[in-house]
């Protein structure tokens, strides 16, 4: 049995080797418009998740544009007192700086989101077997330029981040080449022999992800978009066919990404312009870069880990990760996931494209996203402190076990028509959402056991209700309590209504012009405040942009 299963999937392998020197054949040879027309409801109501792809678009070409500036200020040989420089003495330097940072972390959010609903919909299968393995790579790229980047500012947390990346390396089985690794990526030694190399490797990797984006993105338009998946619609491989409906992406799509743009734009401003004058701001989100190394403040700086690597830092934390080393430990926890993500098209070559029909792969889903995002908060609850063999077993399987058991019973419902198709989405994000704050809850247990105060006590509470609320609507929604919620309305607003909506965006968009032209660009405090304006002003042009397209082309 298990010989046929091995030659099964050996014979795959091929297939898809076959299947990528076909696409590329056919889009030499058969070269299609660009950019496509596409229908309606892509940028109807829920139809953004169809363009995350170019939301995460946005965020690279706005961390281009900074990383630009900021690359004439920076200075490896002197990396922490130039950055330092840069945010005090720049004009707008705290603005740019700060959201280059937190651009990078939209970034990778973003990406997320957009895998995991690729993931969900079955958008792997053919014919985008390559346009998935191409955004795989893409992840791992945005990682790895946010993992350079963040190490480039020469503060405690960034000789955190080398340190531990230098005893990975330096922990490769074969001694000689953990340490010529090292000396790759991270120098020989010397201050400016790291900063140059952590420079180096942030533009590689960056104009990388440019490159590997630019063939992601026309592939991606040659496959056409992955259509809603209905009645009749539902095998692989499911393509777009353009039809007379559909209007010219110039000017609808145009002024739709135009609107999705400068909303992800205003976020990325506007979060980091708020934290920076917010007090206390804990150091995995601040801004700002942290001590600098041998100050009396570094000897007592808690050292975070990014936040977009805490979950590989928390599994470090494992007896099994002590007792096999940091590489090896590296490649299971990191290995594993990206072997099952790359293997995806291969491992799952059925036809079906609904969810119910592909009951495991949506219950690693689940499970990979509450992993993510437990071990993210576990990090950093009790970021450096061993957990035992029994704890690692105990939080895999009762993730993994309950999540599958959950999704089985649900997707033979849908099947067996006791419950309806169209909650199963809602249904997939209730599940992800009990299963992280059910472990979280553990947290606030133990948290609280072990120190019985109030504050403590109102955390587990407060999670603990939570938990319960989402237990119980998921069981309502199972039985059927829960109604269908549907939100179907024809009734369009008065054109005065219109006027009036306009013209109060219109005011409070000079309104915030008037008040950023007397702020002074220079200072941390000023520049924050200037930050906060500009951000606002991005998100109130989204929103007259929403009002345009509802008013001209009722949208």
């Amino acid at each position: 049995m298990s010989d046929k299963k091995t030659s099964s999937t050996s014979l795959r392998m091929p297939s898809l080797i076959g299947e990528s020197t076909t696409l590329i054949k056919n889009i030499f040879n058969d070269p299609q418009p660009l950019p496509r027309k596409v229908p309606d409801y892509m940028r109807g109501k829920g139809g953004f998740w169809y363009w995350t792809g170019a939301m995460v678009m946005t965020a690279f070409l706005y961390e281009a544009l900074t990383g630009l500036v900021l690359l004439f200020y920076y200075q490896p040989s002197n990396a922490y007192v130039s950055t330092m420089a840069f945010l005090n003495n720049t004009p707008y330097g705290v603005v740019i700086l700060t959201s280059h940072l937190y651009g990078a972390y939209a970034m990778i959010v973003l990406m997320y989101l957009h895998l995991l609903r690729n993931l969900f919909v079955g958008a792997y299968k053919k014919p985008r077997e390559i346009q998935w393995l191409t955004g795989i790579i893409l992840l791992l790229l945005t990682i790895g330029v946010g993992y350079f980047g963040y190490s480039m500012s020469g503060d405690v947390l960034s000789q955190d981040a080398v340190d531990v990346g230098k005893g990975i390396l330096q922990a490769f089985p074969i001694s000689s080449i953990g340490l010529w690794l090292s000396l790759v990526f991270y120098g020989g030694g010397s201050t400016i022999s790291l900063f140059s190399r952590l420079l180096g490797w942030h533009i590689v990797l960056a104009a990388s992800i440019g490159v590997i984006f630019a063939l992601h993105f026309f592939i991606a338009e040659y496959n056409t978009i992955m259509p809603k998946v209905e009645k009749g619609a539902d095998k692989a491989p499911l393509v777009d066919k353009e039809s007379k409906e559909y209007k010219p992406w110039f000017p609808y799509n145009m002024v739709y990404m135009s609107q999705i743009s400068f909303l992800v734009m205003g976020l990325i401003i506007l979060i980091p312009s708020i934290l920076a004058v917010t007090p206390n701001v804990p150091e995995l989100f601040s801004p700002f870069p942290q001590a600098a190394p041998g100050t009396a403040a570094a000897a007592t700086a808690i050292l975070y880990p990014p936040w977009f690597l805490l979950f590989i830092y928390k599994e470090m934390d494992f007896q099994l990760s002590i007792a096999v080393g940091p590489f090896w430990a590296t490649v299971i926890y990191a290995g594993i996931p990206l072997i099952y993500l790359f293997l995806l098209p291969v491992l799952d070559r059925s036809e079906n494209l609904k969810m119910q029909d592909r009951t495991v792969h949506v219950a690693l889903g689940i499970s990979g996203i509450a992993y993510l995002i437990g071990l993210s908060v576990w990090g950093a609850v009790d970021y450096g402190i061993e957990v035992a063999y029994w704890a690692f077993i105990l939080f895999f399987a009762g993730i993994a076990i309950p999540v599958y058991l959950v999704t089985r019973y649900i997707t033979d419902a849908v099947k067996s028509g006791k419950f309806k198709e169209a909650s199963l989405p809602a249904m997939i994000v209730l599940m992800t959402l009990i299963a992280v704050f059910s472990f979280v809850s553990g947290i606030g247990i133990t948290s609280y056991l072990a120190s019985p105060d109030t504050g403590n006590a109102a955390i587990m509470i407060v999670l603990l209700v939570i938990t319960v609320l989402l237990v119980v609507s998921a069981i309502a929604m199972i039985l059927g309590i829960l109604p269908e919620i549907t939100w179907k309305s024809d009734k369009r607003m008065s054109g005065s209504s219109y006027t009036f909506l306009g013209a109060g965006y219109a005011f409070c968009a000079i309104a915030l012009v008037s008040v950023m032209m007397v702020i002074s660009p220079y200072g941390v405090y000023n520049g924050s405040l200037y930050g906060i304006g500009l951000g606002l002003l991005f998100i109130i042009m989204a929103a007259m942009l929403r009002l345009y397209r509802s008013y001209v082309y009722h949208e």
